[in-house]
């Protein structure tokens, strides 16, 4: 896998093996750092649930403008971008757990990740005024806390888990798709018996 580091206020992009200088050297706040690891040729992503992960289906004229999509949209956690047709999906959801990355019928397909650190979560519980135009954390009842979607672990906000996927306690599961931790410690549906 490749890894680009990139920034949307700045234009800046390190590739492996190859670095683009910006034309604005300036301090890039961690709130908005993002590091993507990319595939090889030839593979595209397959969501577990398209329905609850794709966020959006979009022209980019290049991976470069898909990674750009992806990382003006906080929610965005994966993408696949198809340089033959220039379609770029963009997903929330955890790569790991959230579907599987399987070839592509395009051999110029390719998937990026987003790749998150625990330092990018250090404000998390402060006040709103430390997590501002932060990517990665959002003002709710006047504190930073995790986006939509997802929960935080104690060192980063990780994304809610869908049905049937392991989980410790109902924060970590899709609570807008009414997921709940069940008893044998997978995400579903609570069922009540009739009265």
């Amino acid at each position: 896998m490749h890894i680009i580091t990139f920034d949307l206020r700045f234009n800046f992009f390190i590739l492996v093996g190859c670095m683009l200088i910006p034309s604005i050297i300036e301090s890039i706040p961690v709130g908005w750092q993002s590091s993507t690891n990319l595939s090889s040729n030839g593979l595209e992503f397959s969501p577990v649930d398209q329905q609850a992960l794709l966020l959006s289906i979009n022209t980019a004229n290049s991976i470069f403008s898909c990674t750009r999509l992806c990382h003006s949209n906080g929610r965005c956690r994966i993408f696949d971008f198809d340089g033959q047709s220039y379609r770029c999906r963009l997903f929330e959801g955890n790569i790991t757990t959230m579907g599987s990355i399987v070839a592509s019928s395009s051999s110029q397909s390719r998937v990026g990740s987003i790749q998150i650190r625990p330092d990018q979560f250090t404000n998390h519980g402060q006040s709103c005024s430390f997590c501002q135009g932060n990517r990665y954390l959002t003002c709710l009842n006047g504190t930073c806390q995790c986006p939509t979607n997802t929960y935080f672990d104690g060192s980063i906000c990780e994304s809610q888990k869908l049905l049937g996927i392991d989980c410790g306690n109902t924060t970590e599961c899709r609570n807008d798709l009414n997921y709940t931790c069940l008893s044998r410690m997978q995400c579903g549906r609570k069922y009540f018996p009739f009265d």
